[in-house]
């Protein structure tokens, strides 16, 4: 078991659903921060959503601080752009975020704004530093989900397109701390693990030349991925986009790869060494899949890293989906103060405000 002194604050992502509930009703007292991802803004600056009530109680019973995410409403780039440019828009959420900090008893909010290009880079940084100035004005904390990246070679797809509006050094200066979100590694047209070992260390030593540690939150995953049921997703789309050669291509790379012939019935968890990554293979030959697994031994393995770089914490994306084994290596969590009480979370939050 890792000591609390080593790993630092345990931030868990929810969803308003029973297994993020009963997860954290279970083990309230190995968790730092809870933030639900029931929030959203929308393009005019409006605040929608709420706080799920069983779970904010349950938080503030076991004095678990509440860190909501907000989204970019539907996660649109449109709708993403037109809030960052107005002016009036940005305002009318600043106000609503405030005034919802304080009415609810809130920790702070975690901005999780994706899928906006690289040239919004310098719009979202103000926006950040806008929100947390007027939250840190009324006691409240500000932090940022970014995308993890190794380099910042502005001539990738996906630094254009996701990764590199995310200006880590200028989040950090505004923001309390940033999640950086390392994963997933790769994707369906590139199966792997999740989020290899060596690969977060070099996503650690790239957000480190910009970010001091201590405002740095590890994401990790706790899920598994298919690579094979998302590859057969990934080759209707090229299908339908008239790609058809390249798909034909790809389907043979993809169902006639050489190997030992693997038993249909499903086999035991696997251990790469060098990836520090859990696996699992199912199937033979075309019918051959490898599900890539998070598992209390590939979350041991980087959640040591927090200790090595002597990070703020970690963020785990998400609560309830997570092998119940890693429990076993969590600590209890320290307690500042009890949080305050608050009255019940109203169902939905309609934006505006004045808290300013």
């Amino acid at each position: 078991m890792f000591a609390a002194s080593d790993i630092g604050e345990a931030l868990f992502y929810a969803l308003p659903d029973l297994a993020s509930l009963n997860s954290v009703r279970e083990h309230a007292d190995q968790i730092g921060v809870v933030a639900p991802q029931t929030f959203a803004l929308e393009r005019n600056g409006e605040l929608r959503g709420s706080l799920p009530q069983e779970l904010a109680q349950v938080a503030r019973d076991s004095s678990v601080a509440l860190m909501p995410l907000v989204v970019n409403a539907g996660f649109s780039r449109y709708n993403a752009m037109r809030l960052l440019r107005s002016a009036s828009a940005r305002d009318r959420a600043i106000g609503a975020l405030v005034d919802q900090a304080r009415d609810l008893g809130l920790e702070g909010w975690q901005i999780d704004f994706e899928n906006m290009p690289s040239y919004e880079r310098a719009a979202f940084s103000r926006f950040v530093a806008e929100v947390a100035a007027a939250l840190h004005r009324h006691g409240k904390l500000l932090s940022v989900a970014v995308a993890a990246r190794t380099n910042d070679d502005p001539h990738t797809h996906t630094f254009r397109t996701f990764s590199g509006v995310y200006d880590y050094a200028a989040l950090a200066r505004s923001a309390d701390f940033l999640s950086v979100m390392a994963y997933p590694e790769n994707d369906g047209s590139h199966p792997g693990p999740l989020a290899s070992t060596p690969w977060v260390r070099r996503v650690l030593a790239h957000v480190l030349l910009q970010v001091p540690p201590e405002k740095i939150s590890l994401g990790l995953p706790t899920y598994q991925t298919d690579w094979m049921q998302r590859r057969i997703r990934i080759t209707l789309r090229r299908r339908i986009a008239g790609h058809i050669r390249r798909v034909f291509r790809f389907v043979y790379r993809l169902f006639h790869r050489n190997g030992p012939a693997i038993d249909t019935r499903e086999q035991p968890v696997q251990w790469d060494a060098a990836l520090q990554s859990a696996y699992r293979i199912t199937g033979r030959g075309h019918r051959r899949q490898v599900t890539w697994v998070e598992n209390q031994r590939s979350f041991a393995a980087k959640l040591r890293l927090v200790t090595e770089y002597h990070l703020r914490g970690f963020s785990v994306w998400r609560i309830g989906l997570e092998d119940p084994h890693i429990w076993s290596e969590l600590p209890q969590a320290e307690r500042a103060e009890a949080l305050p009480p608050s009255a019940a979370p109203p169902q939905l939050v309609v934006g505006g405000g004045s808290g300013r």
